[in-house]
Order: structure tokens, then C-alpha cells, then sequence
């Protein structure tokens, strides 16, 4: 098998850096065929592929049950899901590889070269695969092991009172002058969450950032203590030094990002998600880390 996966590995980067198609185009040129998607299915559902790429090369076993178990070309393993869509993509998404990002291509048959070709939605060829029928890897026995998630927002939902009671649906000339004054408050939120996308060095403590979008940010060096970032989305994003103390991130979504030598002193990352985040060098006294997801973080040294 190593042989076998050896060979292909050297035939893919030929293939993808030579004659071998780059992009979809390419490929139609080329006579490839575009399988359907009841050929992907019929192709994977219960087999395996060796996948080649630039940043990855392993083998992936497809459930029929819609999971995938995976093991790379260094023995590391992953589980996670697969699916197809309305539009012939094929999506994968990995439990920890990739941030956990889903990632879904067009797949290309290359009867020729006996492999097949996935390419991205923007048309680039990512990864080249072989199928292998059934589970010869034996990862099927990994399929499983991620806990489900379980939902407790109805748990929640259903403690709380009715906000929309008739009080609070009552068209008086002050509800309405409210209205426009949260109007003008909401808009204003809103651009202060955009501009926060890029906005190293900047001085915003105690900014209100609640359920802000800050995918790859860039906030190095940032001044953001005191504040608010509960529900956050700061997947990958540039946190470098930035000042958090005292600042509430729980539940915050920041798997991959960059938090070496930020001040973490006093900060609030219950239930964050800080898959693979980097946190060398970050002053971490007395921040909280209850429930949070810590796998794979680099450099972590909590303090008292």
C-alpha cells in the first residue's frame, strides 16, 4: 500500500504541475468527463480515496451514513462528514484538518490517467484521487467517535418571557421614536463591526463586538480590553499581541487564530471554541477556559 500510495503521490504533482489540467476548463478541453451527482455517490459511498494535494496526501474512507474517517500520509487521523449538493459538488468536512471549514469541489473523471481531478467552486484543481474499493485502511472503526452535538438553545429558549408581548407591540409616538433611535444605534454597530475587520493597533476597549463576523481579521496589536466578543466569529484571525483583558469572549468562535503574546489577563473563554489557535507567549492569568475547546492549541501555558 505504501508503494502503491508512493507511486500516486509522484503521478499527482506531475500530473497537476505538468500536462495535467489546472482548471475546469482544461479539463472539458481534455474530454474529462464531470460526474453527476449519482455517479459521486455510486463512486465513494462506501469506498475510500487517496487524496493528493499541495497540503495534504492520505486516505479517506466515505460512509455511507454520510461520515468519513481519515488518515494522512503521517499517520494522523481525523473524522468528520460528507455530502453532496443540488449543484454535482462534492463537500468534505474534516473535524479538526482544515479549521473544520467545509469544502466542496466539482469532480472530474480522468479515464485516461485513472484518477480523478476536484476542483474548487473558482474553477483551481485541488486535490487528485484514486479510488480504492471498500475500507481497506480499516478507518471505518474511527467513524463515531465525535460526540454529537447536542442543541440546548430550545433549553433556553423556553425560560425566557415573551419579548413580543402587546405592551411591546404598542405603535405609540415614543415606541416609534425608539425605533428610529435603535435604527441609528443598530447602524452604527454595524460599522463599527466592519471596520474591525482591519484594524491593527486600533484602540477599542470596551468595544461592543457581540455575534461580530471577524473571519481573518487582522487586529494585531489591537487594544480590545474590556470588551465585549461573546458569540464572536474570529476563525483565523490575526490576534497577535492585541490587549484582551478583561474582555468577554465566551462561547467565541476563534479555531486557527493567532493569539501569541496577547494579554489574555482576566479574560472570559468560557465555552470558546480555540481549535488549533495559537497562543505562545500569551499572558493567560486568571482567564477562564471552562468548557472551552482546547484541542490542538499551540503554546498554551494556562496561569493562576
Amino acid at each position: 500500500m505504501n508503494r502503491l500510495f508512493l507511486m500516486f503521490c509522484i503521478c499527482s504533482v506531475i500530473g497537476l504541475s505538468g500536462c495535467g489540467p489546472a482548471t475546469v476548463n482544461k479539463a472539458v478541453k481534455q474530454d474529462q468527463t464531470a460526474l453527476d451527482s449519482k455517479q459521486i455517490f455510486d463512486l465513494v459511498a462506501g469506498n475510500s480515496l487517496i487524496l493528493s494535494a499541495y497540503d495534504f496526501s492520505g486516505t479517506v474512507y466515505f460512509d455511507k451514513s454520510g461520515l468519513l474517517a481519515a488518515v494522512d500520509n503521517q499517520n494522523q487521523r481525523d473524522v468528520g462528514k460528507w455530502d453532496i449538493n443540488d449543484q454535482d459538488q462534492f463537500c468534505m468536512r474534516f473535524r479538526v484538518w482544515y479549521y473544520g471549514d467545509p469544502r466542496c469541489y466539482r469532480v472530474f473523471n480522468n479515464e485516461q490517467a485513472e484518477r480523478l481531478t476536484f476542483f474548487t467552486t473558482n474553477g483551481a484543481a485541488y486535490y487528485t484521487a484514486m479510488h480504492v474499493s471498500g475500507d481497506p485502511a480499516s478507518l471505518a472503526e474511527n467513524l463515531g467517535l465525535e460526540a454529537p452535538v447536542k442543541s440546548v438553545r430550545k433549553q433556553y429558549a423556553d425560560g425566557q418571557p415573551d419579548r413580543a408581548s402587546a405592551a411591546d407591540r404598542s405603535d405609540t409616538g415614543q415606541n416609534r421614536d425608539m425605533m428610529v433611535s435603535s435604527s441609528s444605534a443598530h447602524d452604527e454597530a454595524q460599522t463599527v463591526k466592519r471596520l474591525a475587520g482591519n484594524c491593527p493597533g486600533c484602540k477599542m476597549a470596551g468595544i461592543d463586538l457581540r455575534e461580530a463576523s471577524l473571519i481573518k481579521a487582522n487586529l494585531e496589536g489591537a487594544d480590545l480590553s474590556g470588551a465585549d466578543l461573546r458569540y464572536a466569529n474570529l476563525r483565523r484571525a490575526n490576534l497577535k499581541d492585541a490587549d484582551l483583558s478583561g474582555a468577554q469572549l465566551t462561547h467565541a468562535n476563534l479555531p486557527g487564530a493567532d493569539l501569541s503574546g496577547a494579554d489574555l489577563t482576566d479574560c472570559d473563554l468560557t465555552g470558546a471554541n480555540l481549535l488549533l489557535a495559537n497562543l505562545t507567549g500569551a499572558v493567560t492569568t486568571d482567564a477562564k477556559f471552562t468548557d472551552a475547546n482546547l484541542e490542538r492549541t499551540i503554546g498554551l501555558q494556562t496561569q493562576p
